[in-house]
């Protein structure tokens, strides 16, 4: 047996080997051409999203469980949209759009938790910015203490995770379903591959995708314009994500275009954790006002914003350099 090829071994797609003097089986070539990739990383990616749901028996372990879910369902979000076709197959689209309903309604639940998560996470990493080992276990504790275990949080943390993970998972068994509906179209009526998969649909959406991206990019850089500038977080992990279950054959041009929108929205999310745990801060600052605790945390969050900034205008300005006619070139050598 071989694997579809596939850059992340979560999307790859066991297919029977060809006999070695004949020409390969259908199935074979299909799994390889972007329907069947994008169709095998639809599957694993609901199949991972449900099972990482699995065990929630400690604290750790439920925040991987999320981070993990969460991850998957978006990838379910990118790759679904490029999967409609033409409306002589309504059938088809009827189901992306209740793996899209559903996966977003599973994504919606498990937010809160995501929220909570991040704060935690970014407080370590402020307290890790300390230089001495007390001065950094005082920070870590007293945020921990204020801002994520604060008793009224405390009372109902676990009833109230465990009801969202039970609806969550529900609805990712829905979105399992209409792909399920979807391959069994297919497969029924023996669609051929025009039918099941519109390439031009899916080469247009990247497109805009990436060309509204540009724009809104450029605009919020030369105005500063910084809730502008992080509406383009989705559209380039839309991007990053839609690409991931292509392999390293895809036309350099694409490869840059998938790791730079794959960064772009690293850095922003990472600036939308500092910002969070900023606005967080307000309580902290109001429950130890006058301590030279607060001063010296906020001192450290100002430069890690400051930092994290940085990094998105860096991050950001690399995208922008992207060609277009050459991004848009490998994009159609991709979906030919």
């Amino acid at each position: 047996m071989k694997r579809g090829v596939c850059d992340d071994h979560r999307y790859s797609r066991v297919v029977p080997d060809s006999p070695d003097m004949s020409p390969p089986s259908r199935e074979f070539n299909e799994w390889r051409e972007p329907s069947g990739l994008l169709l095998g990383a639809l599957e694993n990616a609901i199949r991972a999203a449900d099972d990482a749901l699995e065990d929630l028996s400690t604290a750790p372990l439920r925040r991987e469980a999320v981070r993990t879910a969460r991850r998957e369902l978006k990838s379910v979000r990118a790759i679904a949209p490029l999967c409609r076709v033409n409306t002589r197959a309504r059938s088809i689209n009827a189901a992306v759009d209740g793996m899209l309903e559903f996966s977003a309604k599973a994504n919606q639940l498990l937010g809160p938790l995501r929220d909570r998560d991040a704060l935690a996470r970014s407080i370590q990493r402020l307290a890790d910015r300390f230089a001495d080992a007390e001065s950094r276990r005082v920070v870590r504790t007293v945020l921990l203490a204020t801002l994520v275990f604060a008793e009224a949080d405390r009372r109902d943390d676990s009833t109230f995770a465990a009801a969202a993970i039970d609806r969550a998972r529900r609805a990712i068994r829905a979105a399992r379903t209409a792909l399920e509906a979807h391959t069994l179209h297919v497969n029924a009526n023996n669609l051929p591959r025009s039918d099941s998969f519109d390439a031009m649909h899916a080469l247009a959406l990247l497109g805009r995708t990436f060309m509204t991206a540009r724009r809104e990019l450029a605009a919020a850089l030369e105005t500063g314009d910084l809730v502008r500038l992080h509406e383009c977080r989705k559209k380039a992990a839309f991007i990053a994500l839609a690409l991931r279950p292509f392999d390293d054959s895809l036309p350099s041009a694409a490869r840059r275009l998938r790791s730079r929108a794959r960064t772009l929205a690293s850095t922003l999310g990472e600036d939308r954790d500092w910002a969070l745990l900023d606005v967080e801060m307000r309580a902290a600052r109001q429950r130890l006002d006058g301590s030279p605790l607060v001063v010296a945390i906020d001192g450290a969050l100002r430069l890690a914003r400051i930092e994290a900034h940085a990094r998105v205008e860096d991050s950001a300005r690399a995208f922008l350099r992207l060609s277009r006619k050459r991004v848009a070139n490998a994009l159609a050598v991709a979906f030919e």
